[in-house]
């Protein structure tokens, strides 16, 4: 049965203008006999008149022709016995027409419809049609139909009036009476072949029978240039059904009507064009007194254009007002988006440096970034001072001495084997004996610059930035945990304006020295100034891989590709069996050809190398994010998968980032539900909890639909970076999914209006919810 939301259509049957005058007689007819059609062309044309001053609502009302008189027996059942007409005069019967029309016209429905009775007994074949259009305006279905199928029993207005008695049947939610008068209307249609509007005609009854393709093709090919507007609506609506919505939106522009600015906003949303949506949505908000759905098809358009901020407060604004309706129309269901998984759309946004420059680079920066190892000088100067002590006999003095020079010696002992794992890319083993030294020694700089690195290196910032700046503030010539303490706070949307202000008039003053120039360098590309920070690309010093590596980015991100190259070949002889050094080579010789091209030089390059993948199983965040991402734009996800399915399974020790890299690669690849039981086993079971890991496995529970589990995961990755306008993105549109409104709204205020588009999260109207659950989802 034909959706009961549709607009539904009624017809008022008018006349076609004839050759010659209307109360001149007909060759053969008598002057008794013109009387009589006369007076039939008052009725319906006065009719017509009062429908077209009257009409409103949501029906639009149509003049037609006459139906010819069927032959042979009518198909209803239930025949009419017409009461014998009473003679009447024209004029009288002007009268009375013009009286009925009066009184409908001032609102005296009641009294006017007595007065159109009366006129039936008249003229009972044509009011009874004109009658039953008047009361279908009404709502009065029942009587409607009534009427209608008295005027098919007549034979008169068959086909239009079958029409409107489907549209009855359908108001009254009779599907077998609504398919009975359709069909009927369908047989009775080829007795409008010579009617104007036999293709208007035609394309209701295929309208409403759900043959959308004849309709559009009779619209296309009107026989009558009457009802323009309607024909429009009707076009728009077959249009859109089909995706076809630039031409839904000629339809309704041309001629552009104001009740059509909802529909038209909606149409110029699904084709992109979100500035004409918001233009013709502000507007339909105008013309409605309670615009639910205006106002919340205009949040979700704000969205799409980074207006989080305004869209949040429509949202607030309309759930205050009408919480009882506002989750009925646009259920919205969040999903990843596909330029995630698509090697092409993934490569243009890693090759445009635009998607998590910082981030990227700052890591890159973390990756080469020196241990750094004891003071040995001190250790020895406590041994001197204790062996002269005892040759005074200051016992206690020397006993002093040496004690400090043993704890010294177990923690400098203990910084080098923890360095040499972490050299060794086992990074968590590193972190855990640098936190294990740092228990008995929380004042020691060195352990806090180092275990600052390796907090960075694994990516979990908030705990780099308060190792990096404890370091820093126990020695203050230890610049580069300085240095360092400010990426890791503009990572977590902490920037430390005193620390940056600081380490630059510190550094100012400071010689022109190999040492200080380093530094200088690296507080350039913290404050992402990597013009400024280009000097460093002229050095002659000795090559080391922090230096070589601070040459290649620099000259990557500022598009000197002669250096690039020649870096990123220099930091490969040093790294042979590295992964990251063979990307940045990646990065500077092949990033100007063309997507095809670039996976094809990629893949050949890495095939010819010898690595050893520590770096991917158990080192540095970056490596497995790059090589992850890496193997997304070259199409070699499932080879990589395969290897690291093997390495887990073969491996004794730590496997964490072994789970990390593979529960990373399974999202990427679109194995929603692998990702998220590997993702929840590391945030569980093995109580990994960095920002990125909750993000990534908060994506897998989307991908995978377990969105209580993604709300729980970004809530908690929240709290390690609050300004990550991902994580609060996500987590907006899903409350506004889970009919929390509030909750949606307080997340995407926190946005503002700066134009963010999300690479991660999209959203749409569910339409299976509309569609399947019409009890608890429906339009107002």
């Amino acid at each position: 049965m034909a959706d009961t939301q549709e607009e539904i259509i009624i017809i008022e049957e008018g006349e076609t203008q004839s050759e010659g005058s209307p109360n001149e007689p007909k060759p053969g007819e008598t002057s008794d006999e013109a009387a009589a059609r006369k007076k039939k062309r008052i009725v319906i044309g006065a009719a017509a008149l009062l429908l077209a001053l009257a009409g409103g609502g949501g029906y639009v009302l149509f003049s037609s022709h006459e139906a010819p008189a069927a032959s042979g027996k009518t198909a209803i059942n239930e025949a009419h016995a017409t009461p014998k007409e009473e003679i009447i005069e024209p004029s009288e019967l002007e009268k009375m027409i013009d009286k009925a029309n009066t009184l409908y016209a001032n609102g005296e429905t009641a009294e006017a419809l007595k007065l159109y009775q009366k006129i039936a007994l008249y003229s009972e074949a044509i009011s009874q049609y004109n009658l039953g259009v008047i009361q279908l305006k009404e709502g009065k279905y029942s009587q409607a139909l009534d009427n209608f199928k008295r005027s098919i029993a007549s034979s008169e207005n068959r086909c239009v009036s079958a029409i409107n008695a489907a549209v009855c049947s359908l108001h009254l939610k009779r599907e077998k009476d609504f398919n009975y008068y359709i069909d009927l209307a369908l047989a009775y249609l080829p007795q409008e072949t010579n009617s104007p509007l036999y293709s208007y005609y035609y394309t209701l009854i295929h309208y409403y029978k759900g043959h959308y393709p004849e309709a559009l093709s009779a619209l296309k090919h009107p026989t009558s240039e009457e009802y323009l507007t309607t024909q429009n609506k009707l076009r728009a609506k077959i249009s859109a059904l089909y995706g076809n919505y630039p031409n839904a939106i000629q339809a309704l522009e041309n001629p552009l009507q104001e009740e059509d600015s909802f529909s038209l906003g909606l149409l110029y949303a699904n084709t992109g064009d979100l500035r004409n949506a918001k233009k013709y949505l502000s507007d339909a908000m105008m013309q409605n007194p309670e615009p639910i759905q205006e106002s919340l098809a205009l949040a979700f358009v704000n969205l799409k254009m980074g207006l989080q901020e305004e869209a949040a407060g429509l949202i607030r604004k309309t759930t205050q007002a009408y919480p009882d309706k506002v989750y009925t129309p646009y259920p919205i269901r969040v999903f990843l988006k596909p330029s995630l998984f698509e090697p092409d759309a993934a490569q243009s946004i890693y090759r445009s440096q635009k998607h998590g420059a910082k981030s990227k680079n700052f890591q890159t920066v973390f990756y080469f970034a020196p241990y750094k190892i004891f003071n040995a000088s001190q250790a020895v100067n406590y041994i001197q001072k204790g062996n002269a002590s005892i040759y005074v006999d200051n016992m206690e003095g020397a006993k002093s001495y040496l004690e400090n020079s043993t704890r010294l010696s177990i923690i400098d002992h203990g910084i080098a084997l923890a360095i040499q794992k972490a050299l060794d890319f086992r990074i968590r083993d590193a972190n855990a004996q640098f936190n294990a030294l740092l228990k008995n020694n929380p004042k020691h700089s060195i352990l806090h610059y180092n275990l600052g690195l390796t907090y960075a290196q694994m990516g979990d910032f908030p705990k780099a930035y308060e190792h990096f700046l404890r370091s820093y503030h126990l020695d203050a010539d230890n610049y580069l945990s300085g240095i360092f303490a400010l990426m890791s706070s503009d990572l977590i949307g902490r920037h430390n304006a005193k620390l940056s202000s600081i380490l630059k008039e510190n550094l100012s003053k400071e010689p022109a020295t190999e040492e200080f120039e380093l530094y200088r360098t690296v507080l350039e590309i913290a404050q992402n100034n990597f013009p400024g920070a280009s000097k460093w690309l002229d050095n002659r010093y000795k090559e080391r891989p922090f230096y070589v590596g601070l040459k290649t980015l620099i000259a990557l991100e500022n598009a000197d590709d002669d250096e690039a190259k020649k870096s990123s070949e220099k930091l490969i002889k040093m790294q042979p069996a590295d992964m990251l050094p063979h990307l940045l080579y990646i990065d500077a010789h092949f990033k100007r050809q063309k997507p095809k091209a670039f996976a094809s030089s990629a893949i050949n390059y890495l095939k010819t190398k010898n690595l050893r993948y520590d770096d991917l199983y158990y080192g540095p965040q970056i490596t497995r994010d790059r090589a992850v991402t890496m193997s997304v734009m070259t199409g070699q996800l499932a080879p990589m998968i395969e290897r690291l399915k093997r390495q887990l399974q073969t491996t004794g020790g730590n496997t964490v980032d072994i789970t990390g890299a593979l529960a990373q690669a399974y999202l990427f690849n679109r194995q929603f539900e692998e990702s998220y039981a590997l993702y929840n086993q590391l945030v569980d079971t093995h109580k990994i909890k960095d920002g990125q890991t909750l993000f990534l496995g908060a994506c897998a529970s989307i991908g995978a639909e377990h969105y209580e589990n993604a709300i729980a995961l970004l809530e908690l990755s929240k709290l390690t970076n609050p300004a990550f306008a991902e994580t609060r993105y996500a987590l907006g549109l899903l409350y506004l999914q889970a009919q929390n409104n509030a909750a949606g709204a307080g997340q995407l205020s926190r946005l503002g209006n700066n134009g963010f588009v999300s690479r991660y999260f999209d959203f749409a109207i569910d339409t299976d919810k509309l569609a399947n659950e019409p009890h608890k989802y429906h339009a107002l």
